[in-house]
């Protein structure tokens, strides 16, 4: 394989922190008080370890096929129609988490940000950026998204001053909503933490053995479980319950209430650094489903695809009009997850098993 078209494995842990640290930092707070109240820091460790294990079944399937992406697998496992067909649904899947990210992403800098400024000049900026970065080979795209990724460090310093704030009364009792609800919250932190698909795509393209692979895999998860975790410590020690129930996004809040130097709106500093960290996103969906139609039209490379799928993208951004459209928009995109990086996977995991299929090592 060519060495452009590859990654390391250093990069591949910094590009899953990159993707499972998206939109849903701003309001996974909220959405943790409302369903496990202080124990909202349990139901992410909770929702952690399910996505360790999701992550184990995906890894599972792709050592039986070293060199081959989830595209290929489909067509390995299932025959060439099937595999066609789902192959096509994997591309749309794709399409639609990216432009799901991006309708958030638009929907939150329009409400906090630029009120005025019209949804397609917002969208033309992230879309022409991901054009021109996800077109490029593989290694140049990892390149970029590792030095976006960085920028979690600043995100991160800025939300851990409102510790100066935190009153742990708050948390107290942690177990107030009930162990039930406490677990059953961990699936907004399994929605939250999406994004390690990447790994479907990208798998033979990693250097190195399956083992080390994994290793990164889980590693990255790990550091993003303990990032969540401590945003969801912070905001929920430092507002009251009652004053949680009416912020959707307790981040930007938090962060309006923080006094930092001459600066009287600190949010203004975080969304912007946050944007470039969701166009880092943005683009991985992009570049999985580039791929996906380059390998369908069997074309040498992704490039001639991208053009498509950002036009596509583009289109249906533009669709949801109201708030209640893009909540719509993404819990489909979320939901259709379960069954592309749950039930798919593990349905062709046994397949794969039960009829022995795998390749064949290499003489």
């Amino acid at each position: 394989m060519n060495k452009e078209s590859t990654i390391t494995q250093g990069q591949l842990f910094f590009l899953i922190i990159k993707f499972e640290i998206g939109v849903d930092i701003l309001s996974l707070p909220y959405q943790m008080h409302l369903s496990s109240k202080g124990g909202g820091w349990i139901s992410v460790i909770i929702g952690g370890i399910l996505i360790q294990l999701i992550i184990l079944m995906c890894w599972l399937l792709l050592r039986r096929f070293p060199s081959s992406s989830i595209y290929q697998i489909l067509t390995r496992i299932t025959g060439s129609w099937m595999g066609k067909i789902l192959t096509v649904a994997y591309i749309i899947y794709y399409l639609l988490m990216g432009t799901s990210v991006l309708v958030s992403a638009y929907d939150v800098i329009n409400r906090w940000m630029l009120q005025k400024t019209p949804r397609w000049a917002i969208l033309a900026l992230i879309l022409f950026s991901s054009i021109y970065l996800v077109r490029e080979n593989l290694r140049t795209i990892a390149r970029v998204l590792v030095l976006i990724s960085f920028l979690i460090v600043p995100m991160m310093f800025l939300i851990s001053y409102g510790i100066k704030q935190a009153n742990l009364l708050y948390l107290l009792p942690l177990t107030e909503a009930g162990w039930p609800h406490i677990i059953i919250g961990s699936k907004e932190t399994l929605l939250a933490m999406f994004g390690f698909e990447f790994i479907l795509v990208v798998f033979p393209m990693v250097e190195g053995k399956s083992k080390g692979k994994l290793k990164s895999l889980l590693l990255a998860n790990g550091v993003v479980v303990l990032l969540y975790g401590f945003t969801i410590l912070t905001c929920t020690s430092v507002f009251s319950p009652q004053q949680l129930d009416l912020m959707p996004e307790p981040v930007i809040y938090l962060l309006r209430s923080i006094p930092l130097g001459t600066m009287d709106r600190v949010d203004f500093i975080f969304l912007p650094i946050w944007l470039i960290s969701i166009f880092g996103s943005i683009s991985g969906y992009y570049y999985a489903a580039s791929y996906g139609l380059g390998y369908l039209f069997k074309k040498k490379n992704h490039k001639q695809a991208v053009p498509f799928v950002v036009f596509v993208s583009c289109i249906i951004a533009c669709i949801p009009q109201k708030r209640e459209d893009f909540d719509l928009f993404g819990t489909i995109a979320n939901n259709s997850a379960y069954f592309f990086l749950i039930a798919l996977p593990l349905l062709l995991l046994i397949v794969s098993y039960i009829f022995n299929k795998k390749e064949e090592p290499r003489i």
